[in-house]
Order: structure tokens, then sequence, then C-alpha cells
């Protein structure tokens, strides 16, 4: 599994990802996962998983702090 981190709304995140992903489509997991507010302490305690669609594609993310693992449905760890 690779990592990078990600400059993204004035935030850095490390991303861990298998696949790899279109600069659009992490973009648009972490536009999602801002919106719903993932990143807050609070919240990571009670949602473990995210099942995210952009574009033609499926996703399954988790969060940690300001680390975002991803994955692409149906693919495996």
């Amino acid at each position: 599994m690779e990592s990078m981190p990600f400059l993204h709304a004035n935030q850095v995140f490390t991303l861990f990802f298998l696949e790899d992903l279109a600069f659009s489509e992490v973009r648009s997991i972490l536009d999602h996962l801002l919106s719903r507010n993932a990143f807050d302490p609070i919240v990571q305690e009670y949602h473990e998983e995210y099942r995210i669609a952009v574009e033609h594609a499926s996703f399954l993310v988790w969060v940690s702090e300001m680390d975002v693992v991803i994955r692409r449905a149906g693919s495996s760890l």
C-alpha cells in the first residue's frame, strides 16, 4: 500500500491506496468526507467506513485523524 501527502481545501491529508487514483477522484472523495465532517474526532468514533461513488466508480474509504485509506469497492487489500 502506498501513501502520499495531498493538499486539498487548505488541509494536508495522508492518502493510503493500492490502485492509481485520478486527482478528480481524490478531490471528490475528500470533498465528500469534508461535507460529512468525517475528520471531526467525535464523528470518527461512530463512523468507521464510507462508501463513496465518484464518476463511474465506487470506493470504500476509512478515516483516522487526517489519514485517509481509499480502495475501489470490489478490490481486495
